[in-house]
């Protein structure tokens, strides 16, 4: 059936939301690439402030073994030279390091030297402790920690990093060394470690936009030229379909066409009779004539409804009838081809779901198919009958068959077996019965010849209403 072929396929409105689900998912990747690099870098910051910190108190303690190798707390015979000689190892620390805050020394929590970055301030001569000779006390044991903590300077807290070793000696007494860095101390050592880092995080960051922004485009071409392809492609799908529709057209209205022109020689040779003509022969020509016109009219406007045939509903047909009508449809075709169309009895059936105009279409197009193929002389028959809840429609004729190769191609469109043929008659056939619900299948026939099966679902009853 022509007006059950499949549209043209309408635009696809889901290709923006594939477009931004793949943005989305690229962006994911990128967010989550940059993500790994902003851990990468942290963990390597944390690593290089670790470094730095211990960096630095490794210069802290090589700045208190070489202030503890004068062992200003620890002797007893100080002279003020050997305070000027203290005092200028302390100068030359604090010119060397920058970041050196403050020196300081004590013993037993009294402060004996304390020098603080551009001034100095010297402590009274600790008193000599009791049983302590004029020789240098020998240094006992020390350890190193390390503290932060804030100094006021001028008159501005700051943080600043404690280095202090504190050393007991052996009467007991502790010595305590000081070296106050300002906190910029970590922060410079760990500045050389990260700027390298850093230059290749945003190395890196740049790239991986520019990849984006690269694969983002990409996409985007993409998905145009796919679009472009897809409008030509659904432009060419409707030149097809206009070609099949057309071709459609011409095949339904050729069978009725030619049944009128042969009933119309029909009726001008019984006209020109020379005994006269034969008036229950007329009428029956006039007749057969005026409801083959009917049906073509039914047929135009079944094509008028192809552009909405979803308002359409299968209804319960008898196939009886629709046997009927298309045998005196087809009897002037059958009649010139000298063959003869019969129905074989049956059982009662139910009547079958499908759209009427489509199964006459389709049973017509078969019956058209065997009388072609039918040898003069020979029978075509329709057998019906019932399958479960399904109902079958054959049709049998004595021709040359259909090859098992090719018993499932011929239903395929332009598929023919005769050079005059269109290759659309079982095409639109098996159209019309697949929209119905149905399928039709190609057999073989035993003595020889085809069998086209066709299957219908049949008709459901409607329940009652309450007022029925």
């Amino acid at each position: 059936m022509t007006a059950s072929l499949e549209q043209p396929s309408a635009p696809r409105h889901g290709v923006w939301r594939l477009e931004i689900v793949l943005l989305l998912a690229l962006l994911t990747t990128a967010l989550g690439a940059g993500g790994v690099l902003h851990f990468l870098k942290w963990q390597h910051d944390k690593q290089a402030h670790l470094a730095a910190t211990e960096t630095v108190l490794q210069e802290g303690e090589a700045l208190l073994d070489t202030l503890s190798g004068f062992n200003m707390a620890t002797a007893t015979n100080l002279t003020p030279v050997r305070w000027r000689q203290f005092s200028t190892i302390v100068d030359s620390a604090f010119s060397v390091r920058k970041d050196v805050q403050s020196i300081s020394v004590s013993r037993d929590g009294v402060t004996l030297f304390h020098r603080q970055a551009g001034g100095l301030r010297d402590a009274p001569r600790p008193p000599q402790p009791p049983g302590m000779t004029p020789a240098d006390t020998p240094p006992g044991e020390s350890e190193t920690e390390m503290s932060q903590g804030s100094l006021e300077i001028g008159g501005v807290r700051q943080p600043v990093f404690v280095i202090t070793r504190t050393q007991r000696l052996p009467d007991g007494s502790q010595v305590v060394t000081e070296a106050t860095f300002k906190r910029e101390a970590v922060g410079a050592e760990e500045q050389t470690a990260r700027a390298l880092v850093s230059s290749l995080f945003a190395f890196a960051v740049g790239v991986l936009i520019l990849a984006f922004a690269v694969c983002a485009g990409v996409l985007l071409v993409a998905v145009a030229r796919d679009r472009r392809r897809e409008a030509r492609a659904r432009q060419e799908e409707h030149l097809a379909f206009s070609g099949v529709l057309a071709n459609g057209i011409l095949h339904d209205f050729r069978n009725p066409m030619s049944a009128v022109r042969l009933d119309a020689q029909m009726l001008g040779k019984e006209l020109a009779r020379d005994d006269g003509f034969r008036p229950e022969r007329v009428r029956d020509l006039a007749g057969r004539i005026a409801r083959t016109m009917a049906r073509m009219d039914k047929i135009f406007q079944e094509f008028l409804f192809l552009a909405r045939p979803a308002d359409e509903r299968p209804e319960p047909v008898d196939l009886d009838q629709v046997v009927r009508e298309c045998a005196d449809t087809l009897a002037p075709r059958a009649e010139q081809a000298g063959v003869t169309l019969r129905a074989l009895p049956h059982d009662p059936l139910p009547p079958a779901a499908a759209y009427p105009f489509a199964l006459r279409r389709a049973l017509l197009n078969v019956l058209v198919n065997a009388i072609q193929f039918a040898p003069r002389g020979s029978e075509v028959t329709v057998v019906l009958g019932q399958q479960d809840a399904l109902l079958a429609l054959e049709v049998l004729d004595r021709g040359p068959g259909i090859p098992a190769a090719r018993r499932q191609s011929v239903f395929d469109m332009f598929v023919t077996g005769r050079p005059e043929g269109t290759g659309l008659g079982l095409f639109l056939a098996r159209t019309a019965v697949r929209r119905c619900g149905g399928d039709i299948q190609a057999l073989a026939r035993d003595g020889g010849g085809a069998r086209l099966r066709i299957t219908l679902p049949a008709a459901t009853p409607n329940p009652p209403t309450p007022n029925s």
